[in-house]
Order: structure tokens, then C-alpha cells, then sequence
């Protein structure tokens, strides 16, 4: 019998625990049922590296959160902290413990090791309720003005040595019935509100607080924050990151916009005007997005960035497709030419890494990389990164 479109030998599990007692009883249970895989976690620092690096994608987090210590609220956010994550989390015991209210929809708990009760929980018939219609304008200034956007961040690594080199903020809307939904169900009903400078600022704001200058130079990291182009020749842009810079102390030179192009290009001189009063401060400027439906590509290629990002489709596709693979050498080549920083998004299998590697692609953004992480998994992900490779 299927359940909910899957069948237990497609189901892989991550446990976490220092019971034995529910070791043994998961262990049981998962060869009772025939899952597709069951890895144990030797730690809390290796469960976030497992769920994070993503190689082989995980549907469900076992954890008993005795044993997460003080890494329970980023486990949390990896799996049943954002709904976009694709990890469900199972609860093993009492619910109490969590750090944070979540609704029935976003954790599933095991309170006792009955007949079937594995099944139960990774296989119910029923479906889970799921999250029906678009989020109206009123909510969308509610979340804004209530601190409802949090902070995911994607980090980016350096092909030649596979150093972590740094992090792309990605926003995230915490709906109190919904759970912490991902951009794509909130940004573009936030840009046709025109809130889009408003979540700029609150984004922007989110991630400095966490990532002051101390952070990102102790790490080495810059942090990439998309601005889209309208916010971008808004009056105003470049004084307000003049001032978040200041107060956490953070240098242009560690920041990397990335222009986002929500609107075609109307006014290149004033675009260019834009881009170089940044620049002029010590901002680096990217044109993310990069693809063969990028509008005005070859204007924009004529500003003064210091950086492209691939579209993460078409390096995805680039195996398959001789368009992308074509349009992907060109692009390469134009901005080597120019003296751009490349860095490919979606490298999200090790033939994508051996491919973008070998066309020159400066660096790596993608699930084989690691998935956006909450604030608190970045550092235990960088020290196991940076382990795993030697480094």
C-alpha cells in the first residue's frame, strides 16, 4: 500500500539519540518496515552535516532532543523549521522540550513504541493539511512589521581549494498557521504590494545582526544579499547600507549585492549611476540570474559588476542540454574577459562540481555545497566541511 505517494524503501532516516533504548527500538522498527535507509548520527554536529550537505536527501529527522544540545534550534531549522526543507522531524518522546512553538503540521511525535508505530509516524494515510492560498497584502505588512522574516544562509565555497568563501542571505516568512515558508510563496506577493524595500531593509537589517564584521572576518566570509533592481535606483538605497555597515561594523568590501531583475531594465544610465555609486564605496555588485532569458543581457554585461551568478536551472540542466552547456561556455568566457568573479548556482551533483570546475567557474553554490542553513548551523557545517576535506 503507498501512503501519501511513497513507499517505505524510498523513505531514508536520520537518527539522532543517545538512548539506547530508542536506538534499538528505530533499528528494529526500520528493518520491520523495509526503509530505504536508516544512518545514525554520532553527534549533534555531525546530524547538521548530514541534513545540510544534503548528498543524499533525508526524508525524516528521528531526534530525541535530549541528545541536540545546544544545537537543537538549528536542527529544528533545518527540517521542521522551514517548509521548503523536505526533512520532516520526528520527535521522539515529549514535545515540551522544543525551544520553539510548532504547529501539528510541521513535527510528528513518538511518545511510545506500540505495534506499527514506525509506520505510523513515516506513513500516515492521512495527509498532512497543506498550506492553501496566497498570503494577502495585509498579511504580508503584518510579517514585516512583526519581525516574521528570518534569515536562511547558503554558503558558497572556492572551487580551486573547496574553501568556504561565503553566504547568501535567502529570506524566510515565519506564518504563525503556516510555518516558515520559503521566497517563492511570499516575494513575489511582496513585490507586487511594492514592499519590495521594505523587506530589503528588514533582510538586510536580520543578517547583520547576525553576521557583524567581527563574524564575517573571523570566517573570512563576504555576505551576498539580492537587491532588486527597483530598490536598487531607489533614492536612499546606498545611504541605508551605509548605515547598517557602520553600526555592525561591517566593510563594503565583505558585501556582495546581488542585483535581482523582478522588472526589465528601463534606464541603463541610471542603472550604471547606481551601480557605480556602490562600487565607489567598496561594494561588490553581482548580476545573479545569468541565462539566456535574462533580459538586457548584454547592456547589463556592461556595467560595472564584479560578479556574475549562473542560474541555478541552467547548470542543473547543463548536462543534458547542449543550449545550456553552449550558452554557459559563452557567458563563462565574456565575463572571464571582463574580470568577473563566477559563481555558479545549483551545483547540486558532483558531475555539475567537475563540469563548472573544469569551464572555469570561480565558485559553488548549491545543495552538493549545502543547503540554506539557519544562523546556528553555519559554523558546526563550515568546521565539518573544512574536516571532511582536510583543511
Amino acid at each position: 500500500m503507498a501512503y501519501q505517494g511513497r513507499q517505505p524503501d524510498q523513505l531514508n532516516l536520520l537518527l539522532l539519540s543517545g538512548d539506547q533504548g530508542w536506538i534499538s527500538a528505530v533499528r528494529a522498527a526500520a528493518a520491520q518496515l523495509g526503509v530505504g535507509s536508516l544512518a545514525i548520527a554520532a553527534s549533534p554536529a555531525d546530524a547538521v552535516r548530514l541534513l545540510a550537505e544534503a548528498g543524499r536527501p533525508y526524508s525524516h529527522l528521528l531526534l530525541h532532543p535530549h541528545s541536540a544540545g545546544d544545537l537543537l534550534p538549528a536542527l529544528i531549522g533545518l527540517t521542521a523549521g522551514d517548509v521548503g526543507s523536505g526533512v520532516t522531524l520526528v520527535v521522539l518522546g515529549p514535545p515540551e522540550v522544543l525551544p520553539e512553538p510548532l504547529t501539528p503540521m510541521h513535527i510528528r511525535v513518538v511518545r511510545g513504541t506500540e505495534d506499527g508505530w514506525l509506520r505510523k509516524v513515516l506513513l500516515p494515510s492521512e495527509p498532512s493539511a497543506a498550506n492553501a492560498g496566497p498570503l494577502s497584502e495585509a498579511d504580508l505588512r503584518e510579517a514585516l512589521a512583526a519581525s516574521r522574516i528570518q534569515a536562511r544562509y547558503q554558503p558558497i565555497v572556492r572551487f580551486s581549494d573547496q574553501v568556504p568563501v561565503g553566504i547568501e542571505v535567502l529570506a524566510r516568512l515565519d506564518h504563525p498557521t503556516r510555518g516558515t515558508l520559503s521566497p517563492d510563496l511570499f516575494i513575489p506577493a511582496i513585490e507586487r504590494a511594492g514592499l519590495a524595500r521594505r523587506l530589503t531593509e528588514v533582510i538586510v537589517q536580520r543578517a547583520f545582526d547576525d553576521w557583524p564584521g567581527s563574524a564575517l572576518t573571523a570566517l573570512d566570509f563576504f555576505i551576498a544579499v539580492n537587491v532588486p533592481l527597483d530598490v536598487l535606483l531607489m533614492p536612499g538605497t546606498l545611504d541605508m547600507f551605509e548605515t547598517r555597515c557602520e553600526h555592525a561594523g561591517i566593510p563594503a568590501s565583505r558585501i556582495l549585492i546581488e542585483l535581482t531583475e523582478s522588472l526589465p531594465v528601463t534606464d541603463i544610465p541610471a542603472l550604471r549611476a547606481a551601480i557605480e555609486g556602490f562600487r565607489a564605496r567598496g561594494y561588490g555588485l553581482a548580476l545573479d540570474d545569468v541565462a539566456p532569458d535574462l533580459r538586457d543581457y548584454e547592456a547589463l554585461m556592461g556595467l560595472s559588476f564584479t560578479a556574475v551568478k549562473l542560474d541555478k536551472d541552467l547548470v542543473r540542466e547543463s548536462p543534458d542540454s547542449t543550449m545550456a552547456q553552449a550558452f554557459l561556455e559563452d557567458a563563462i568566457l565574456a565575463a572571464r574577459a571582463a574580470d568577473l568573479t563566477i559563481i555558479a548556482e545549483g551545483v547540486e551533483e558532483s558531475e555539475i562540481w567537475d563540469r563548472m570546475k573544469s569551464l572555469g567557474v570561480d565558485q559553488a553554490q548549491g545543495y552538493l555545497v549545502a543547503r540554506p542553513l539557519p544562523l546556528g548551523a553555519v559554523r558546526p557545517w563550515r568546521e565539518s566541511w573544512l574536516r571532511s576535506r582536510g583543511l
